[in-house]
């Protein structure tokens, strides 16, 4: 007997062992029919459970998305408890509820994330985090679709070590920082991607970043202290405005934020920047104000002893009306920036403008000056630019520049000249040493000619000493654009034969110019006797010129104009035009003049009508058969087909909206389309060659037929 219950006690403690080793076994593997485990970052991702299955000892974060987890307690989370759980990420899986105290048990847990839950409510947040010993470091309560956050939603003690908060893709209105009072250690709010108007702050709370961005913000709250210049915000580090409703900021909507280092304006409503309205910062170092479409910089405008990097492209900003700014005074009062971002501007090749803006800018290591519509870049332009490190000239129309562009810019080692029209690169085109110094140039994608002259720059792409600049993007970017048999041929495989290349003997072109000058002379005598009258119609026309380089003839392009073009329109089409043709149009850059939005108030339409034609550069004739009717329409054609005779044809584009009937064909109607190209409305596949042929229509230069001197 006593040997039999020995028996059976060891068969139990075998059966426990066993038991214990399959279980240990099975937590050392993942569940790989529901999920996936990473031993190498550490995370585990599941989907479609209902439940929370083991872990193996390694994973640290947990992803779980698109699962059925209707209500989280403690006991529903209890697997997790197992393993050290860092990071818990919960998107999507349909929660209801959660239990007060639900997370208590997650000894290590440190970031969670619960998003995509629109059933459930903000208020078990409350609770939820109670009983945590070591408290959560970055909260993540993201695309919710929660409307309003109670005041008492942080206010766990729990929280108090907290660092993160992010609140964003949820629809808050309106949110007050008195909420967060009590998160003493709080560095970071992300409200961004909801639908505030305003958010207040009514107490001082110590927060280093806060984003605000892609709101409905129509004006900023004081950041002072009531009657005081204390700061509600006194650690504020970093404040992301971006794609808000702003429309006018001055230095009064930034007083009392000693510490802010990074300020962000970016795709806001902002068409004005006023003086100083930067300077109050006494922090600032990185300032981006991109997409707003300015039309005025006033004077001191970035004033600031401290701001260090300045991003204003993408605001297609022309630099060469000067009414708009001033060249001399633009840059003058930043005098540490180091950083400076013009893409996407409309900079002139006038040398006075260009020295003006970039000449105080001593301490300027980068510039980037990417699709800036240069053709030409005058020489010695960058000479103060001495301390600059990195050039950016991408997606701009230079073919050439001359060799003292780069003369004084010793410092020089990143150059980008993608996407130019760059054709020949030679000994010259660099100054001495340049190319020794420089560590990385970019020359890809541009119009490279493979014709002799181009052997030079070849055979040093080829032979490139591995010392000398990276040459980005190469070989597939390098590529013959002429001649046509060489087209598409990449620059490295261009071979040519010795002969084709041979020095021309100088004995060939001494006679071939003596010869040539002697027929030109028996040519001009004989032009001179028998052509003496067009002769003085060159020589008039050879004096309009020379006037014209000198100034005295101000010549026609769209640059003399305050809008690319004046609309002629019938009201019938009105809703085409407005809520399609101006938008399409004005997002290419071009600046379009119409009545019901540019007029002067008060004044006659004929008055308005001859005022507005004269600022415009050309007119667009928006025909249809409503168009034909309108006596008001045919009014306005009449009246400016003065401009198509003195400016020629190209002064007009017209644009046939839809078919004009033979009965409402009228004459001057008839004649425009008879002597001037139209270009025909198309929707579907011919949309897109319809907006090229208006654009390019647009871009044509205009005929310069003679006036009298």
């Amino acid at each position: 007997m006593i040997l039999s219950n020995a028996m059976m006690g060891c068969s139990k403690i075998s059966v426990i062992l066993f038991i214990m080793c399959f279980e240990c076994l099975m937590c050392k593997r993942c569940p790989n029919q529901v999920c996936t485990c990473d031993r190498s970052t550490q995370l585990a991702t599941c989907s479609l459970l209902t439940y929370i299955p083991t872990f193996p000892p390694y994973i640290k974060s947990i992803h779980l998305q698109n699962n059925t987890f209707r209500k989280l307690t403690r006991h529903f989370l209890s697997n997790l408890t197992r393993i050290s759980t860092h990071s818990l990420y919960l998107i999507s899986n349909s929660i209801c509820h959660i239990d007060n105290d639900a997370f208590g048990n997650l000894t290590f847990l440190e970031t969670i994330q619960i998003s995509g839950e629109k059933n459930l409510n903000i208020t078990y947040f409350e609770n939820a985090f109670s009983g945590m010993e070591r408290g959560l470091q970055k909260i993540r309560l993201e695309d919710n679709g929660w409307t309003v956050v109670p005041a008492f939603i942080f206010s766990s003690s729990t929280l108090i070590n907290t660092l993160e908060i992010h609140l964003g893709r949820n629809s808050f209105s309106n949110f007050s920082l008195k909420g967060i009072t009590s998160l003493k250690n709080l560095t970071l709010l992300d409200m961004s991607e909801n639908k505030l108007i305003t958010f207040i702050i009514s107490m001082i709370v110590d927060i280093e970043t806060l984003i605000l961005h892609k709101n409905d913000i129509v004006r900023l709250p004081s950041f002072c202290v009531k009657n005081s210049n204390a700061s509600y915000v006194p650690r504020l580090k970093s404040l992301n405005l971006g794609d808000n409703a702003l429309s006018n900021i001055d230095n009064n909507m930034f007083r009392c934020l000693p510490s802010l280092e990074i300020l962000q304006l970016n795709e806001n409503r902002l068409s004005v920047l006023l003086p100083s309205t930067f300077d109050v910062m006494p922090q600032l170092r990185k300032l981006l104000i991109e997409k707003n479409r300015f039309i005025k910089i006033c004077r001191e405008a970035f004033k600031s002893v401290s701001l260090q990097s300045l991003h204003i492209g993408s605001n297609y900003f022309h630099f060469n009306n000067l009414e708009r700014f001033d060249p001399d005074d633009i840059f003058r009062h930043t005098p540490k920036l180091g950083y400076l971002d013009l893409t996407n501007s409309y900079l002139p090749s006038n040398y006075s403008i260009l020295h003006k803006m970039f000449g105080p800018l001593s301490n300027l290591t980068e510039l980037n000056l990417h699709s800036c519509h240069l053709r030409w870049i005058p020489p010695k332009v960058f000479q103060s630019l001495r301390s600059l490190k990195r050039l950016t000239l991408q997606g701009n129309s230079l073919t050439s520049w001359n060799n003292k562009l780069f003369e004084k810019m010793t410092n020089l080692r990143y150059l980008n000249l993608e996407g130019n029209y760059i054709s020949l690169i030679n000994e010259s085109s660099f100054p001495d040493g340049m190319l020794n110094r420089l560590e990385t140039l970019d020359l890809s994608n541009n119009h490279f000619a493979c014709t002799c002259d181009l052997m030079w720059f070849r055979d040093w792409i080829r032979n490139k000493n591995p010392n000398l600049p990276e040459l980005k993007n190469f070989p597939q970017r390098y590529v013959c654009i002429y001649p046509e048999k060489m087209h598409r041929i990449l620059l490295k495989d261009y071979n040519p034969t010795k002969e084709s290349c041979t020095p021309w003997n100088p004995l060939f072109t001494i006679a071939i110019t003596l010869a040539s000058f002697t027929v030109f002379c028996l040519v001009l005598i004989l032009a001179a006797y028998k052509c003496h009258s067009n002769i003085r119609n060159y020589c008039y026309l050879f004096r309009l010129h020379t006037l014209k380089r000198k100034g005295y003839i101000r010549l026609n392009s769209s640059e003399d104009y305050e809008y690319h073009a004046f609309v002629v329109y019938c009201d019938a089409d009105r809703k085409w035009v407005h809520n399609i043709f101006l938008p399409k149009l004005e997002n290419e850059g071009f600046k379009l003049c119409i009545h019901f939005r540019d007029f002067d108030v008060g004044v006659s339409k004929t008055e308005n009508v001859d005022t507005y034609l004269k600022k415009c550069w050309k007119i667009i004739v928006i025909m249809s058969n409503e168009f034909a009717k309108s006596e008001w329409c045919q009014w306005q054609l009449e009246f400016s087909q003065d401009r198509r005779r003195r400016q020629g044809r190209n002064a007009f584009l017209p644009i046939m909206l839809k078919t004009i009937n033979s009965k409402h064909m009228i004459c001057p109607i008839r004649t425009l389309l008879k002597t001037t190209p139209y270009v025909t409305h198309q929707t579907g596949v011919g949309e897109d060659l319809f907006w090229k042929a208006v654009i390019e229509g647009i871009q044509k230069p205009l005929s310069n037929p003679p006036v009298a001197v």
